[in-house]
């Protein structure tokens, strides 16, 4: 009975194994062409999403994003790694995280840098820190009804105060340093904290035309510092009027941001464009945060740090779209 019961182990580990290395070899032909001479090729990254700093990428649970840590280590990568020639970019997200739309803003600088170039493709959306990271390819290619722009700076708070005094609710909260709550749901702000918040939404806001100055600078078009802060409204544009105001380079889809790739590279227009690999889905289960799945609320009632860093945002909202 024993021997059997191991005879059956072994039966069923033999066809797991082989079931597994069966699927790698279906999904590397699946998702990837033939490589060139010796391995190279041109790196296709993905942005879906919205930006993250999280380590935790999308995942069959429910939660997707662009995490900062994965695409800033794969433009690295690209960067140093000698059989890429190139990376095309496409972009499909309506921003994020301040601090992890730049941490992809200068893995894109980094590859430019090493000499290879970077040209952007942008989906459906790619607005305020999708257009961050777009400004500093070299070209960057959008549909004439791709959205985009955005370019400024939301911070947004829940306040429960009145909800909390209605329900008996009382908040105890001890803190040294007279600013140390500020960003606390359970009271208004006071004018001078808010003062602070804008001088620090501006100091962003700076930051974020900055690097668009720059990025737009060696555009094919490039765009003076004067019309980049004219455009640097909130607004969010077309691809077609994108392209009026010189925030994006050329009007295409993926496959024109291809070709053009290819023919920066210097390589042929067979040469293949190869998707990077995602996250296995062993990332993608342990990189789910269980405590925010268990516990909705948990934004709201994080530290007030990690509440301001959270809320800080390059996104895209609907005032941006219906207002201006």
């Amino acid at each position: 009975m024993r021997n059997q019961a191991v005879k059956a182990l072994v039966i069923f580990l033999v066809a797991f194994a082989g079931i597994a290395v069966a699927g790698k070899v279906f999904a590397q032909s699946w998702f990837k062409t033939s490589s060139g001479p010796s391995g190279e090729r041109i790196t296709l990254i993905n942005v879906e999403g919205a930006i993250t700093g999280s380590a935790a990428a999308a995942s069959p649970f429910g939660d997707s994003g662009a995490s900062s840590v994965y695409i800033a280590e794969q433009l690295h990568s690209a960067a140093r790694d000698s059989n890429i020639k190139g990376v095309l970019l496409r972009v499909n997200s309506p921003g994020g995280s301040a601090a992890a739309s730049d941490e992809i803003y200068r893995g894109v600088m980094a590859v430019r840098n090493a000499g290879k170039p970077v040209v952007v493709s942008m989906g459906d959306v790619a607005a305020s820190g999708g257009y961050y990271i777009s400004a500093a390819a070299d070209k960057v290619y959008a549909n004439g009804a791709t959205l985009t722009g955005s370019i400024g700076v939301v911070f947004s708070l829940m306040n429960w105060e009145e909800l909390a005094d209605k329900w008996g609710v009382d908040d105890v909260t001890l803190h040294a340093g007279e600013f140390k709550d500020i960003g606390s749901p359970w009271r208004q702000m006071t004018d001078k904290e808010k003062e602070m918040m804008q001088e620090l939404l501006d100091e962003v806001h700076e930051e974020f035309m900055q690097a668009v100055i720059q990025g737009r600078a060696s555009a094919p078009n490039p765009m003076t510092e004067e019309q980049v802060r004219a455009a640097a409204t909130g607004m969010v544009f077309t691809g077609t009027k994108a392209k009026e105001l010189g925030l994006v380079d050329e009007i295409g889809g993926l496959e024109e941001a291809k070709a053009e790739v290819r023919r920066m590279a210097n390589v042929g227009q067979d040469f293949p464009v190869e998707p990077e690999a995602a996250p296995s889905l062993l990332e993608e289960l342990l990189g789910v945060s269980m405590e925010s799945r268990l516990n909705p609320l948990a934004r709201f009632t994080a530290d007030p740090l990690s509440s301001l860093a959270g809320n800080l945002y390059l996104n895209t909202t609907l005032r941006d779209i219906v207002l201006r």
